[in-house]
């Protein structure tokens, strides 16, 4: 039996930007929509219109406070992960 609860956790959908600055590679991410756990499992993702995606994308929890160090890495253990 499933509880329900009436706080739901939020999450930020993110990509990252590559970009080289003064010879370093950087990153820069975008914030590009938000998602809501199903009460069937998995998440609802919502992306407003006119946003185009591509590539690989970071759902992390809604207000974590990431730095650049710690979305890169969040982002490269996912893929490591998931042999992408």
């Amino acid at each position: 039996m499933k509880i329900r609860t009436t706080e739901k956790i939020r999450y930020e959908v993110i990509v990252l930007e590559s970009f080289t600055y003064r010879g370093k590679t950087r990153n820069k991410p975008h914030r590009v929509g938000t998602a809501l756990p199903s009460v069937k499992g998995g998440l609802v993702v919502f992306i407003p219109p006119g946003i185009s995606i591509t590539g690989r994308v970071l759902i992390v929890p809604e207000k974590t406070p990431l730095d650049e160090i710690d979305l890169i890495e969040a982002y490269e253990s996912a893929a490591d992960e998931h042999g992408v």
